[in-house]
């Protein structure tokens, strides 16, 4: 994979954009078609920067593949940001990040309904609420998802200054032929 070719292509609108409602109005992405196996994500804010950034502090199992393939201004000139170096600020980007990732499915509407109650708001509730909805999300899932869940729950208190806590049903997909639920762009930048 040659991440200038991908760039290049993407600017001359060579991907095919995929019109999500889910993906456009909560993750603030544009998704294009990029292979049977893969999408490309335009990401114009920094949330799932803030998102890789957790997956550097703690060993994740339920994360997608992803991986930036490059940062663009609005005029589709490359633009060199080192990793992480607009993060822990008090503004949004001007930029537009790209990235790959498998593809995904969205959540059965049970799932929707479960996660909504179960992680949306988590921040504000009470530490017997967080751990019923641990222990809920590692009965019905799995120990790994529950632990995961609460280890981006332990990045956003550490940084709360910065993101606002963000995970609800739109924000976890799933693997099609696995079923694995599948947790993606869990915050959002504090503004």
């Amino acid at each position: 994979m040659n991440k200038k070719i991908i760039l290049e292509k993407f600017c001359n609108g060579e991907f095919e954009q995929i019109f999500c409602d889910k993906c456009m109005e909560t993750f603030l992405t544009n998704v294009y078609a990029y292979d049977d196996e893969h999408v490309l994500l335009e990401k114009r804010g920094l949330g799932l920067e803030y998102f890789c950034h957790a997956l550097h502090e703690f060993h994740l199992s339920h994360i997608p593949q992803i991986d930036r393939i490059g940062i663009l201004d609005e005029d589709c000139n490359v633009v060199e940001v080192p990793a992480g170096e607009e993060l822990f600020k008090k503004e949004e980007t001007d930029y537009r990040y790209i990235y790959i990732m498998e593809k995904l499915v969205h959540l059965e509407k049970d799932d929707e309904e479960f996660f909504n109650g179960n992680t949306q708001n988590l921040e504000l509730k009470t530490i017997e609420h967080k751990t019923k909805a641990f222990e809920e999300i590692q009965r019905r899932y799995s120990p790994t998802l529950a632990e995961d869940i609460s280890d981006l729950c332990r990045y956003y208190r550490d940084h709360e200054d910065y993101i606002a806590w963000d995970l609800h049903a739109d924000n976890l997909m799933m693997r099609d032929k696995t079923g694995e639920i599948i947790i993606l762009d869990p915050y959002a930048v504090k503004v």
